[in-house]
Parts: C-alpha cells; structure tokens; sequence
C-alpha cells in the first residue's frame, strides 16, 4: 500500500509540529494479551490474557477517528505477540493512513504471505526480539524450542520482501543480568542478516524471574559498543543513562509518560504506560480524546514513577529531551533512516 505523496507529507509535518510543541507522539497499543511463547522475562501470558478481549476492529476504527485529534502518533502494536490476532493486516491498514505503524514480535508467524500482507497495509517498522546470539539460550529463555531460528527467518523475509525504503526492520534486544556478553554477537549478528539493532533495558515491573543486579557500568559498556558498530542504532543518550537506571534505587525521573507517551490496552482503556495498568484515566472507546489528554497531563504533573528505562519510554525521552541533543538527532536518523530494498525486490519492482 503506498500513500499519495500529499498525505506522507501532511503526516510529516503534522507529527513534526507535535514533536517540537512536545506533544504526545508515541503510543502503545495491546491489541491482545496472548500469546505463543513463555517468555521469563514477561508476565503477560500469565494474567490470563487468553481470556481478555481483543480489540475489534469497529474498535480500532474508533481508536484511528479518535487519534486523529492528537496529530500522527508513532503507534507500537503490540500484546502478548500481535501476529496472533487473526485482524492484524486490517488494523494496520485502518491505523496507517494518519499514524506511523510499528510492531514487536517474537517471529513466529512471520510467513511470507503474513510478511507481505504486513508491507502492503502500511506497516513502517518491524522489530524481532532476540536477547541472546545463542539459540539454545534464546530458546530457553523464550519457552518454546525453535524460537532462535524462527526469529532469524523471520527477520530474513522481512527484510527480502520490504515494498518501500522507509519500512525498516530491526533486532531488539533486552539487557539482562546474564546476557552482556552476548550483546555484541548480536549486533555482529544483526551485521550480517543486513539490518541494525537497539536495546532495551529489563523493565522489573514486567517480568516474572529473580534477577541479580547488573553489577557492570552498562553505560561505558554499551557506548563502546556504539562506537565500535554502526548498525548499533540505539541513540547515544539513551544509552548514557543505562547505569543510573540501574545503580540509582529511585530509577530515572521524571517520566514523561501523559506528556508524549502513553498506553492504551485491549479494553480500550488509557494509562500513563503498559507497566501501570491500574486506575486509567479514560477509555478512548467511550470517552472524549480532548478530556483523556488532559487528564494524561494532570496524571503526568503527579508521577514519581521512574522504574523503568525501556527503549518505549527512553528512546523517546532521549529524542525530545536528552543531551547531547545533536547526536541524539544523528542517531535517530540513522534509526529511522530510509534502507536500500533487496536486489531481487528492486529487480520486481
């Protein structure tokens, strides 16, 4: 699906105005709470996210109308892994035309036809979760054997099939306590599958295994790594901040979470983030979208939450915020940057 160049435009400049006025742009959308793995790291497969509703997509269409009074927002479908809902190609499509479509995804059910369906409804940006270049360890860690490589041809197709040079595809990794070494075998990794990598850091809110304290300076750790690899895209600031996320008890302040991000869950219901599920502040179903940000801001004035530092809240954050300003902004380009298509998808073209 390719937009007439006016509305890409007009889509730009609207979510460039949002971006400078500091507006919310960022949104997290569970579209369902299930999902395929076991992952130790998640606890959303085991709230009964089976038994949750999944967003129809009159619902969606809704959420897309509702949106469009906010300015294009950067949507992140996810769940639970949102392959699984059986509406995924058209919600893309719906929430495309005013948003920027990105998705996390485990890889599973990457099949070509799922790949290309994807592409053509306007999807933007595909992440695949790989936190260790050791497949059985991946496998361990994600419950379900086979998992490593079903990422990697996931990634594969992904990439061979993109219709258009602005739709990227990347790794996410998750730092844990036991997976620094393997950091940069997957950024060596990410090199030769011909894509770039960021990471995340492990949200405690979330998971369901004990961790021990990272006991390394992440920061210096990961800033080397920067330097050492282009395709290691994850902005400069964001990375700085790793070792205060982690050594500092009260985590990083303030969150901007109800100023320029925010969640909204498969019931429909609006919070500051996914990690603080609990008293949200409307329901974008029923709900007026000109009350809902206003009380995202009043719930924003009040949050002394800073437990998390994941590349959903810190990426944005680092962007709008973050020093030095125009390195972040070099980053980010070369995050977002438009990618040369596959030979063989240009020779079809």
């Amino acid at each position: 699906m390719g937009f007439p160049p006016l509305q890409q435009n007009r889509k730009k400049l609207h979510h460039t105005y949002a971006f400078i006025a500091k507006k919310l742009i960022h949104l997290n959308l569970q579209i369902l709470y299930d999902c395929n793995f076991r992952c130790k790291i998640c606890d959303f497969w085991k709230e009964s996210g089976a038994d949750l509703p999944r967003l129809s997509l009159p619902q969606v269409q809704i959420i897309a109308d509702k949106l469009k009074q906010l300015r294009p927002q950067i949507i992140c479908l996810g769940g639970g892994e949102p392959l699984l809902h059986k509406d995924i190609v058209d919600i893309t499509r719906i929430l495309a035309v005013n948003n920027y479509i990105m998705m996390i995804s485990n890889g599973w059910f990457m099949t070509p036809e799922m790949v290309q369906a994807l592409w053509e409804a306007g999807m933007h940006h595909i992440l695949i979760s790989l936190d260790y270049a050791d497949p059985d360890r991946h496998d361990q860690m994600r419950g379900r054997k086979g998992a490593f490589n079903k990422a990697i041809h996931a990634i594969d197709t992904l990439r061979r099939l993109r219709m258009h040079s602005y739709q990227r595809v990347q790794i996410v990794a998750t730092i844990l306590d036991d997976n620094l070494e393997e950091i940069e075998p997957l950024i060596r990794l990410a090199s030769e599958l011909d894509i770039s990598l960021i990471v995340s850091l492990y949200c405690k809110c979330r998971g369901v295994i004990k961790h021990k304290p990272i006991a390394r300076d992440l920061s210096p750790l990961l800033l080397d790594l920067k330097k050492k690899y282009r395709n290691f895209v994850s902005m400069r600031g964001y990375l700085a901040k790793f070792s205060e996320a982690v050594q500092n008890e009260n985590g990083i302040r303030p969150c901007y979470a109800g100023k320029n991000l925010f969640n909204i869950n498969c019931n429909g219901d609006v919070t500051l983030c996914i990690d603080h599920l609990e008293n949200p502040v409307g329901n974008i179903l029923t709900d007026d979208i000109v009350e809902i940000e206003q009380k995202l801001k009043e719930r924003f004035i009040n949050n002394t939450c800073g437990d998390c530092w994941t590349s959903c809240r810190g990426q944005v954050e680092t962007l709008m915020y973050g020093r030095p300003r125009i390195g972040n902004m070099l980053d980010y380009h070369r995050f977002s940057k438009p990618v040369a298509l596959h030979k063989s998808k240009k020779e079809n073209a």
